[in-house]
């Protein structure tokens, strides 16, 4: 067997044992949080009796902690090695609104606040450098974000800098292995949902996440105008500079993006790229990015994304090396691979380097993708580093918009193989734009390409810096 096709079927056999029931923590004993003195009653803070349960558990050498049906309101809880964190049917674990109830910035040196997103540092579930950890429901994991989000006349912070305080990441994962998360609902998250940061080993499996997001007008069809959610912020999962993760059978629905891959490695003890990632089987929805791949100035590499259903959506796919010209180095990003895609969005793809001035992006397949969208976006590389080795293979779509639905610039190494897309009746004919194009190789596209001039080109760079 060639060592990268073994490869490929070790990960898999690993994530099918992470997942499945051996992936659960082997628990010698079960630990109700009621009987550590936990009210559940929505009202009483039981933050103490559950971080006792945790506790005694963790001492014992591991097992389950256990809520039944209730309604239990806590602040910060940690969760520790050999762990399995049990959600019965109708528990609710809700989060205070009271920001002393939760952990101080400095809790561990991963950790970071921004104060132009009003992100304070907080954290509802925190697992620091833990091994063997699983959280599970059918229960359900409530952010409580109206407490911080609206004022006491149920008006909502007109910005994201104007939230006068509110947590951070709700669930907050670091530098930890073997962890699980599974047949949970995750709900009202005041920031992103679940942050997973330097870790390995990591199963997220038939998850329900959702954040507080701006309702859609019936008027203007399935999918969204391009305007921001309720939720500053609110992503669903946040995977950084982690390795062998695994998102599979999940619904989310979220304000921001739904899940993205991040290399911002500088404040982890033992660095280390993204990678060895596969999301397979969702659904998603957001007014934002649906797969957001970029930020930070380390490496993204090794990911797929595969059956996604993606509606109600303003970008399917944004990869971007970087966002922000904090550091001009820039994201590394190759060998991301998109099969088996059905949307209902306004941009099939946003692609571009941003203001990582030094990266590299390269190697991008999206395939056998269906559906309806407003355009195709664009793809867009450098004079002096263009994106290397792009292939879209068996793409039929639906284009809301005549005109001009796929610009590309700057990219060496193009393949467009069996790409049909359509008009809307009425609409004028379809084209694709080229520009600095090289190594280009077409076969079967019914849309007119078109080349750009070198003096186009340079006035696109002109007008397009970042």
């Amino acid at each position: 067997m060639p060592r990268k096709i073994k490869s490929i079927v070790l990960f898999a056999f690993a994530a099918a044992i992470l997942c499945g029931p051996f992936g659960s923590t082997a628990a010698a004993q079960t630990y109700n949080v009621r009987d550590f003195g936990a009210a559940a009653d929505g009202l009483a803070k039981d933050t103490a009796a559950i971080q006792q349960a945790i506790d005694t558990a963790a001492d014992a050498g591991g097992g389950t902690v256990f809520f039944p049906a209730g309604t239990y309101l806590t602040g910060s809880i940690y969760l520790k090695s050999n762990i399995d964190f049990y959600l019965g049917p109708g528990a609710h674990l809700l989060a205070s609104p009271d920001p002393a109830d939760y952990n101080p910035l400095d809790v561990c040196p991963q950790n970071s606040s921004s104060a132009a997103e009003s992100s304070f540092g907080a954290h509802l579930i925190l697992c620091l450098e833990q091994k063997n950890v699983t959280l599970r429901g059918p229960g359900k994991i409530d952010g409580n974000s109206p407490a911080f989000l609206f004022d006491k006349d149920g008006k909502a912070a007109p910005s994201q800098s104007q939230v006068p305080w509110r947590p951070s990441q709700m669930l907050f994962i670091v530098e930890s292995e073997n962890i699980t998360i599974r047949d949970i609902e995750l709900v009202r998250s005041p920031y992103w949902s679940i942050f997973l940061y330097g870790c390995e080993n990591v199963c997220v499996h038939n998850a329900s996440i959702s954040t507080e997001r701006t309702p859609v007008d019936p008027s203007v069809g399935p999918r969204v105008p391009n305007v921001p959610g309720l939720t500053y912020n609110g992503d669903g999962i946040d995977i950084d500079c982690c390795r062998f993760v695994t998102v599979s059978d999940c619904r989310i629905s979220t304000a921001d993006d739904c899940i993205t891959l991040r290399g911002s490695s500088a404040r982890l003890k033992n660095p280390k790229p993204c990678e060895f990632v596969t999301v397979t089987n969702c659904t998603l929805s957001t007014p934002c990015n649906a797969i957001r791949v970029g930020v930070g100035v380390g490496e993204i590499r090794h990911a797929t994304f595969s059956n996604l259903a993606i509606s109600q959506t303003r970008t399917a796919f944004s990869v971007v090396s970087n966002w922000s010209t904090t550091n001009p180095r820039g994201t590394d990003i190759s060998d991301i691979q998109v099969h088996n895609v059905t949307v209902d969005c306004e941009d099939l793809f946003h692609i571009r380097y941003g203001f990582g001035d030094l990266s590299k992006i390269k190697g991008l397949t999206f395939s056998d993708i269906t559906g309806i969208v407003r355009t195709g976006g664009f793809l867009r590389g450098s004079a002096v580093r263009p994106i290397e080795n792009v292939t879209l293979r068996h793409i039929d779509l639906r284009a809301c918009e005549g005109g001009e639905f796929l610009k590309l610039v700057d990219v060496r190494g193009l393949l467009l193989d069996s790409v049909r897309i359509v008009p809307d009746e009425g609409e004028e004919p379809l084209y694709l734009t080229t520009g600095a194009v090289t190594d280009f190789l077409q076969e079967g596209t019914n849309a007119e390409v078109k080349t750009m001039s070198d003096e186009a080109v340079e006035e696109y760079h002109q007008k397009n810096k970042n």
